[in-house]
């Protein structure tokens, strides 16, 4: 008999994990730009919703054309008769779409059996004879598949489990929870049809209850997408995980371009009209929400390493980050304006290895001009993250100023909204920069540094 594993059991691959870090930094960044002109939000809705349809319908064989479907969701007709059942499968799927965003803010409603019958019913009326808001009581079979849905008399007992680990995950990370809610519904086959489409419905109310987007896996993603269930009924997330987080991503990505393209048509007018002081206030503070952003993907991946270091060891190494909050933005203004402040400390990276101990402070301070800037666009006043080094009860000196010293970090900044790094390249004698580089990148390269160069 096939089991449904719990939330708490998955396990996920690095290359899981940082896809959703990483779509959950993108939705971060669409909802700090909020809100969007609402005729720029109805386009997009509009657009998505034919995208949602159109390959949601095409997975399961419609042959009707992403054209096709978007007209027939815009005026509600079936265009060919000869193709009626087509047409009323994309008319059905796009009232149950809307059906099922009704029901994001209820979520008691998510794992009621009511609410799943109730939105295959719209979806398969006049598709389905018998069958429309029905559980099965027949069985059925899937041509090719390894693992076949659970026969008649077991289903009842599995879909009641299934519902209540759902009511019961209310504060799971919702990428995950979304990725096991569509393939508990696949892989139960709760209906005689429509399976696929409640699975992917009900991952993307999921998705949007999370404050996300909804997750459009494309049909010429079908093969993939077959075998990443089939991976996931042998107990394996990974690859369903990432390709639902890769089609999550595509939707965010939507709504970072409108901003965009919103952003500079705003730059635009103020072009024209001259700035007031209101929009320098306003476009100030979204710098400044920008540089947090960028800066606390900085200290994550930081603590993200010293975890997976820490965890890779036998006892004989140990990192700890110890965080303290970012700069206000008072605090941020005088830093750029050539000011001063004290007790500025972000984030201390200490280190053990065996006996030896030494830690690293990452404090804000201000960019200072050098030689390397010439060579970079858009760098300009700027609060920094600089670098001391403390060992023992010594003075911590900043790593700039040590005779010799073996780490090549000397700055992290945020350069055209982007993280850079300012490092000392020893074969050239001078400093370098590297732009839009990967946090992560940073932090590994740091601590790596540390271990083979500082710590022997």
């Amino acid at each position: 008999m096939m089991d449904i594993p719990h939330l708490d059991d998955l396990a996920f691959n690095q290359i899981t994990a940082e896809l959703i870090a990483d779509a959950n930094m993108l939705a971060e960044q669409v909802n700090e730009r909020r809100p969007l002109p609402s005729d720029v939000i109805a386009n997009i809705q509009a657009e998505l919703l034919g995208e949602r349809v159109f390959n949601s319908n095409a997975i399961e064989g419609n042959t009707l054309t992403l054209r096709e479907t978007k007209s027939i969701l815009s005026t509600g007709s079936i265009i060919d008769v000869g193709r009626k059942r087509e047409a009323t499968e994309a008319l059905n799927l796009g009232t149950a779409i809307n059906q099922v965003q009704d029901l994001v803010a209820k979520r008691e409603a998510w794992s009621l059996l009511d609410s799943l019958t109730s939105v295959h019913e719209t979806l398969m009326t006049d598709v389905l004879d018998q069958g429309a808001g029905r559980i099965r009581s027949d069985r059925v079979m899937i041509t090719g598949a390894k693992h076949q849905p659970p026969r008649p008399e077991k289903l009842d007992f599995l879909l009641e489990k299934f519902l209540k680990l759902l009511e019961e995950s209310s504060e799971a990370e919702p990428i995950t929870l979304a990725t096991w809610t569509h393939w508990g519904i696949a892989r139960l086959h709760p209906f005689m049809d429509g399976n696929g489409r409640m699975a992917r419905l009900w991952q993307d109310l999921v998705l949007f209850g999370g404050k996300l987007s909804a997750a459009v896996i494309r049909q010429e993603d079908r093969s993939e997408y077959y075998a990443s269930l089939t991976s996931a009924d042998d107990g394996d997330f990974n690859s369903l995980t990432q390709l639902v987080t890769r089609s999550l991503n595509r939707t965010l990505q939507i709504y970072v371009n409108a901003q965009r393209e919103v952003d500079e048509l705003k730059d635009w007018a103020v072009s024209i009209i001259g700035e007031t002081n209101a929009r320098v206030d306003e476009k100030r503070r979204l710098e400044y929400l920008r540089w947090v952003r960028q800066m606390e993907q900085v200290k994550d991946a930081f603590q993200r390493c010293a975890t997976q270091l820490t965890n890779a060891s036998d006892g004989s190494v140990e990192v700890q980050v110890n965080g303290f909050d970012i700069l206000d933005q008072p605090t941020w203004e005088t830093l750029r304006s050539s000011g001063s402040a004290s007790k500025t400390w972000y984030f201390w990276v200490n280190f053990r290895q065996g006996k030896e101990r030494v830690q690293f402070c990452f404090f804000f301070g201000r960019h200072w001009y050098s030689d390397a800037d010439r060579q970079v666009d858009g760098i300009g006043p700027n609060a920094c993250l600089l670098i001391s080094e403390q060992r023992g009860d010594e003075p911590a000196v900043r790593i700039s100023e040590l005779p010799n010293c073996p780490i090549t970090l000397r700055e992290v900044l945020v350069v055209n909204d982007r993280v850079a790094r300012k490092r000392f390249d020893v074969g050239d004698e001078s400093d370098v920069y590297d732009l839009n580089v990967d946090p992560l990148q940073i932090a590994r390269d740091f601590m790596q540094e540390v271990f083979l160069r500082r710590l022997t």
